[in-house]
């Protein structure tokens, strides 16, 4: 694993968990409903860092494999989606079920992880709504989409990404093989609005 992803990765937990500590250190004088939700959702935020986070790691140190097996993508969209709820409550989340094959294989709990991290990177940037996506290409290639209506991937942060919700997804992509094909990720700007994130697995 790169250094500096790694330093960076740590660095943020490291800050995260010290405003975590603050909240929780504010719930103990006066407990309100609001706090603890917003303290909750933090430790969720973090469970999810660390386990891409060591995910990772395995892939540079141990290799990552992939355990395919048949799965609903419909089913494992609308799990994803529930499980990995937005930070605004506003945003509108939809699964798109235009042209879904009944049946892909794929590793589950893998690319729910490659998926989740594309939600909540589009949850930073969509205005009201994100679409998911799942169909099967000519090519034979499984193929997940996340689209944000948000300005494009010019957009500019306050806070810089670490890199590693990128990082996790190209490994996890990788760790999908089918003879000599592996799986590949892209992100780019839709031709009517928003970012792109396509994760394309054999």
């Amino acid at each position: 694993m790169d250094t500096k992803l790694s330093a960076a990765v740590v660095h943020d937990i490291k800050n995260a968990l010290g405003v975590l500590e603050g909240m929780l250190g504010a719930l103990v004088q006066e407990p309100t409903r609001e706090q603890a939700a917003t303290a909750q959702e933090m430790c969720s935020s973090l469970r999810e860092r660390l386990i891409g986070f060591l995910t990772l790691y395995k892939a540079s140190s141990q290799g990552l494999v992939a355990r395919v097996d048949a799965t609903n993508p419909e089913d494992f969209l609308n799990t994803v989606v529930r499980d990995n709820p937005p930070a605004r409550p506003e945003l509108d989340i939809i699964v798109n079920t235009q042209s879904m094959p009944v049946l892909g294989f794929f590793d589950e709990n893998l690319v729910g992880l490659a998926i989740g991290a594309a939600l909540q990177n589009a949850g930073r940037f969509a205005r009201s709504a994100i679409e998911l996506g799942c169909v099967m290409a000519e090519s034979g290639e499984l193929v997940f989409t996340v689209r944000d209506d948000g300005p494009g991937l010019g957009a500019q942060e306050d806070k810089r990404s670490t890199g590693l919700g990128t990082a996790l997804c190209e490994a996890i992509a990788q760790a999908h093989q089918k003879g000599e094909r592996h799986g590949s990720v892209s992100l780019q700007d839709h031709p009517q609005g928003g970012a792109l994130f396509t994760l394309r697995l054999p």
